[in-house]
């Protein structure tokens, strides 16, 4: 009885073993499926990186034409008026969001 036993008792270990190796391979905190979520995730976060680069990037050029020593007048003007609100009374203010 007890060799019979032994040779019952390894290969369901091993059974075992396999299913739990198995089962964290694919449902684990480092198993396929949670790599393809921080593989998504990372795919979102990078559009939002580069759209946030443009952003800056514009607003660094922005900045840059209107420093003293490279000013730009229309850029300087159409800022003012936009945040003044002002225009002349023989003007036609075209708006654009």
């Amino acid at each position: 009885m007890n060799g019979r036993l032994r040779h019952i008792v390894f290969p369901v270990v091993i059974v075992a073993m396999m299913i739990y190796f198995t089962y964290h391979i694919f449902q684990g905190q480092r198993g396929v499926l949670a790599w393809i979520r921080l593989d998504k995730k990372l795919k979102e976060q990078e559009i939002i990186l580069d759209k946030l680069t443009q952003e800056k990037e514009g607003l660094e050029r922005e900045a840059y034409l209107l420093r003293p020593d490279s000013l730009d007048v229309d850029l300087l003007e159409e800022k003012s008026r936009l945040l003044l609100n002002f225009a002349h009374s023989d003007e036609v203010v075209v708006q654009s969001n």
